[in-house]
């Protein structure tokens, strides 16, 4: 078996540079704020170069695009865009750079009913919802939510901005996310979009309800 954080308790791979970026308002949630700073401490502690940005300006694509122009400012190797409403183990950032991808991402649930997720394996099929299940591989995707992703910095390079944006879809006069833009554009540069969904089970979309 070869080793991997999954079967060893210590973190044996490359030395990188990893930026945490988080858009986010003027307050976040505890719940998130304390899965953070473990995040940070773990990390930190495994050797990763780590920075932490945040933006709480009030426009959500001026708050990715300056996100990533402090990422390049301390050269880094790795982004992982976290949203300020979610709940994740402190391993994350290890789980996902163990697996040397471009883009590999958690799937998560939706804050609002129909119950659904955030990963989609065919853009044009509303239904084709990735469900929280299990599986021994990634699962390769056409687009996913970005609260808890991780990327290669340096994909960025080879797209012109604005790297997010909006756009609307006429058939379903609805729009797609800056999320799902950003991933088509580095999709049609042929980069692939994976889910871990191990890591995902142990993610969570932190909302509120009346009961």
């Amino acid at each position: 078996m070869s080793k991997s954080f999954y079967n060893s308790s210590i973190w044996d791979g490359k030395t990188c540079k990893l930026s945490i970026l988080v858009p986010t308002r003027d307050m976040v949630h505890a719940h998130f704020s304390y899965c953070l700073a473990q995040l940070m401490k773990t990390t930190s502690e495994m050797g990763i170069d780590t920075y932490l940005f945040y933006d709480s300006s009030t426009i959500l694509l001026n708050q990715r695009e300056k996100l990533i122009e402090k990422a390049k400012e301390v050269k880094s190797d790795y982004v992982l865009w976290l949203d300020s409403d979610m709940m994740f183990p402190s391993t994350t950032a290890l789980r996902l750079l163990e697996h040397n991808k471009d883009i590999v991402a958690c799937n998560y649930m939706r804050r609002s009913k129909p119950l659904k997720t955030v990963a989609y394996t065919d853009l044009n099929d509303w239904n084709s919802w990735l469900p929280m299940e299990i599986h021994d591989e990634l699962i390769k995707v056409e687009g996913v939510g970005m609260g808890c992703m991780l990327m290669k910095l340096d994909m960025f390079d080879k797209l012109e901005k604005p790297y997010f944006e909006f756009r609307y879809k006429e058939n379903t006069e609805d729009y797609f996310g800056e999320d799902f833009i950003l991933l088509g554009k580095l999709r049609e540069l042929e980069y692939e979009v994976f889910i871990d969904t191990y890591l995902s089970m142990m993610v969570k979309h932190v909302g509120n309800y009346a009961f």
